[in-house]
């Protein structure tokens, strides 16, 4: 799956056996911050001994910024699982001679809060389910709850945005008259969170011309963990900018059943799972709404990646190549995998990396291109990883905001 780029000289970072691009000299983890480096230990489902050794020493070693890391652990939308790591592994205590998590009540008060929030989330979104499904739709449930309820195996664990849901293009009128008549709109919430607010006419253009996605259907939550329920209906995993297409079509075809929410729902096959995660996570990461948000590298992102790869049997995987190969996404599927196994190389086998790697790596340091604005990163990824002010290129997204 190469590319017919020129071939370059590479070099390798610290973490894994994948090659770093072109040019750009990354940090090692152990030159990170100490809030930083305390937070990628953390940023596992399940810690070993040895790690528990390690993040006490960290917790309790010179130069760790609390505020840095609590700061970070938000940003990385990976609070929920501190907190509950600080609670099942005692973090909050003294052991060996190490004083314990200073507020714990803080991170552990973070995921009790996101379990009630998630909750509530869980008995919308499975009305939503059960409408779609009594209405004879077909749809297939994206990230959030089947991840959540799949491979974190506690919904409260993980940061839960919206609804994400796969729908064929010429079901959308009979979803949009479910979604009018469970009380949702297109529009972003006003300001007094009271009411819906329909689209500009620029946005809506924007949407139609640009992107897969209908536009967000939302209704005020009423809550103050839920400012509001949102749902948001693909047609197509890739964005029309990338020229690659797998339609929702193709993948329902292909779906599973599964219990989502407490209802019956639909998910993705395994292999088109993970491809959908590999093409969100890169257009996430290279997108200036994103970068400007920065919302474009976060942690929570990459482990739900590496979840999904760990649990990838080896026919998923074969079948995943060749629906890489078929639909020429080889190098949108190498920027996730190479970064995810940066941060858990345990969780990408290496014939995979091998088989979709192109010849030229050099993109992988470069954003914006989505947007028709390519430019290239000044820091190596783990140390922009951890930099909120990583964008300073004065580049704009275009994308309307309302």
């Amino acid at each position: 799956m190469a590319s017919e780029n020129t071939s370059r000289d590479t070099t390798y970072d610290s973490t894994s056996h994948a090659p770093a691009a072109v040019g750009v000299r990354d940090v090692a983890v152990e030159d990170l911050p100490a809030h930083a480096r305390l937070l990628l230990k953390m940023a596992r489902l399940r810690l070993t001994p040895d790690d528990l050794a390690e993040i006490r020493g960290l917790a309790d070693g010179p130069g760790l910024d609390w505020g840095a890391f609590l700061e970070a652990a938000a940003w990385h939308k990976m609070l929920p699982l501190i907190g509950r790591h600080v609670d099942r592994y005692r973090l909050d205590r003294t052991a060996g001679g190490s004083a314990g998590f200073p507020y714990p009540w803080v991170f552990i008060g973070a995921y009790l809060a996101n379990r009630t929030r998630n909750q509530a989330l869980a008995d919308e979104f499975g009305r939503v389910f059960a409408e779609l499904e009594a209405a004879g739709l077909r749809f297939a449930v994206r990230k959030g709850f089947s991840l959540g309820e799949g491979e974190y195996h506690d919904p409260a664990l993980r940061r839960i945005a919206d609804l994400d849901v796969l729908l064929d293009r010429d079901d959308a009128p009979a979803a949009h008259q479910v979604l009018d008549r469970l009380g949702y709109a297109q529009g972003e919430v006003a300001e007094d969170g009271e009411r819906i607010e329909p689209y500009s006419r620029e946005t809506q253009l924007f949407w139609k011309v640009n992107l897969s996605n209908q536009l967000p259907y939302r209704k005020p939550g009423g809550r103050p963990d839920v400012t509001d329920f949102n749902v948001d209906i693909c047609h197509d995993i890739f964005q029309k900018k990338t020229g690659i297409s797998v339609g929702a079509a193709e993948l329902l075809d292909r779906a599973v059943p599964v219990v989502l929410c407490g209802a019956p729902a639909w998910a993705p096959a395994p292999d088109d799972r993970l491809l959908d995660l590999c093409s969100h996570l890169h257009k996430e990461a290279v997108s200036l709404h994103f970068v400007e948000g920065k919302q474009d590298l976060q942690l929570s992102k990459f482990l739900d990646l590496s979840l999904v790869a760990e649990a990838t049997g080896e026919d998923a995987w074969r079948r995943f190549l060749e629906r890489v190969d078929k639909v020429g996404a080889a190098e949108i599927v190498y920027y996730a995998l190479h970064f995810t196994a940066v941060l858990y190389p345990e969780s990408v086998p290496a014939h995979v990396l091998d088989a979709v790697r192109p010849d030229d790596t050099d993109y992988l340091e470069h954003y914006g291109t989505l947007d028709g604005q390519p430019v290239r990163w000044q820091q190596g990824f783990l140390a922009r990883l951890f930099n909120s002010g990583r964008h300073t290129a004065g580049t704009v997204s275009n994308v309307p905001l309302r």
